[in-house]
């Protein structure tokens, strides 16, 4: 948890609003850091399962959801002139 010593650090600050939870086969995006990754990524599928998912470093139970998405390789190739 995020706190602060001084309490005008969160004026003129908007909170993020969130909208409702998806449902089965809704069309998704997801942003986030992939393993392996050093930079964001952004991808879009759909909802293909939602269930309580226990988390190991929370010893908790949450809502996870899966998406079924497309994910593309690119294989960067150097190029050299002699």
């Amino acid at each position: 948890m995020l706190t602060v010593s001084n309490d005008e650090f969160w004026e003129d600050v908007t909170p993020v609003e969130f909208g409702s939870l998806p449902r089965l086969q809704d069309a998704v995006t997801v942003v986030g850091y992939p393993i392996g990754g050093d930079t964001i990524s952004v991808t879009s599928g759909v909802v293909s399962r939602i269930e309580v998912t226990s988390y190991v470093h929370g010893a908790t139970e949450l809502l996870g959801v899966q998406a079924s998405l497309c994910v593309w390789l690119i294989l960067l190739v150097h190029c050299y002139s002699c």
